[in-house]
Parts: C-alpha cells; structure tokens; sequence
C-alpha cells in the first residue's frame, strides 16, 4: 500500500506559539486514522496543513509522492482533499442541491445536468435527497453537515479529512452524521478524522493518534489505545473522557 499523504518533521507556529513540534505522520491508500486529544493539542491545525489551509514553518508534506510548497496549485490539490469542518460552511442563499453542484460545475468544469446527477446520488447516500430543494436554514444541524459531506464527496475527492465534524451537534444529531461517515469508512474512502466520539473511532480507525501540546503522545489499534494505553497522558486523557 502507497503512502497518500506523509508528514516529515513538521513545524507549525501561530506566532511565538508552537503548535506542531518535529509532527510525522504517513497514511496509507484506504486507511482510516483518528486523532484524539486534549483540545488545543494541534489536531485540528494538522488537517488544514494537509489541506494547505494553513502554511508550515519546518519540514514538508507529501501528498500522492509530490511534496507541497508554495508553487503547488492548490485548486488541484483541494480537488483531491475532502474536507468537512465542524461548523457545515454552507453558503446560506444557495439551495442544498446548489452546495452540492457549485465546486463540480466551477472548479471541474462539469456539466450542469451531470453535477445535478451526482449531486442526487449523493444526497440519496446521505438520506437527504428529498431535501435538494431546502435552504440551510430550513435544515437540522445534522443535515447540514449531511450535506457539507455529500459537498466534499462532490469533487470524488482521493482523501477526506473530517474536523470534529459532530461538534457543534445537539447530541440526539451526532448518530445520524456517524452513520454516514461509518459508511465511507466500509467503502474503503482514506479518512483522517479528528474527533471527540471515542466509540465512533474504536469502531471504524485502523489507527488512533492521542495527541497532546502538538506531539503524537502514543499510536496504535484501538485496542492498543482504548484498552491498554501505554502513556500516562493518554491514561488521564482517556480516563476523563471515558467515565
């Protein structure tokens, strides 16, 4: 299995502050890795350097064998980057079918009948095909972000990074986002989640990563991490969260 996307040595400052310290990190083709920890611990910030939403100061990423820098173009990039953040960004005055068509048809040049196509696909995938017509406002906040992810799934993208998608969830919304993303993860999409549901990641990662003040503290199955963790830091971490 190639490595889609590796993290060499990572250094990533806002400011004086150091955010990522020396951060390595390889996926693999098919992988799902889910990233936990405290929150200011970096693991949201590690998302948007893979996606080029934030620059770095030190080392290099490599995405499909091509390291990024500054010269990368990143309309192509992004093509090939999912990303769902944790508070939807629909665009408010365009209809759910409308979110869903405007990168394709834009950004790829597809036809305006095929993205609709797509679209309803899609949105059938998500349960939300009778909502095409709907405005953001009209919607739950489970479904907007139903809908952020048939967007991201719109441009058929090789990864998807989701960030602490559930979040900002009344709880009785979270399951129904979950489930959807528990089906990508049994189709086989590349997946690196950041997220504070510890039953989801024990159920769908191949690996976990407990990070903490922008290290990796410890990796390993969810067995590994869950059941045994070897680390002092992840043992308080989980205990807090767990009970």
């Amino acid at each position: 299995m190639n490595n889609i996307v590796e993290m060499q040595h990572i250094c990533k400052k806002f400011g004086e502050v150091t955010v990522l310290k020396d951060f390595n990190l390889n996926l693999r083709e098919g992988e799902k890795v889910v990233i936990i920890g405290p929150s200011g611990s970096g693991k949201s910030t590690v998302l948007r350097c893979i996606n080029c939403l934030e620059p770095i100061q030190g080392g290099k990423i490599i995405f499909e064998g091509q390291e990024l820098t500054q010269k990368t173009d990143l309309s192509a990039l992004r093509r090939k980057i999912g990303m769902v953040f944790q508070h939807f960004n629909l665009f408010p005055h365009k209809t759910v079918l409308e979110n869903i068509i405007e990168a394709p048809v834009i950004v790829k040049k597809t036809l305006k009948a095929e993205a609709k196509k797509l679209a309803m696909v899609l949105l059938e995938r998500v349960g939300l095909a009778d909502k095409c017509d709907s405005y953001p406002k009209e919607l739950s906040g489970g479904q907007k972000q139903r809908v952020a992810i048939a967007r991201a799934l719109a441009m058929n993208p090789q990864i998807m990074l989701f960030d602490e998608p559930t979040s900002a969830l009344d709880p009785e919304l979270v399951g129904e986002v979950l489930s959807v993303m528990k089906r990508l993860a049994e189709d086989g999409m590349t997946m690196i989640l950041v997220t504070h549901e510890m039953a989801f990641a024990k159920e769908v990662a191949d690996r976990v990563l407990f990070m903490d003040q922008g290290v990796i503290v410890e990796e390993g199955t969810p067995k590994d991490i869950f059941e045994n963790p070897r680390h002092k830091r992840t043992q308080v971490f989980l205990q807090r969260i767990l009970h």
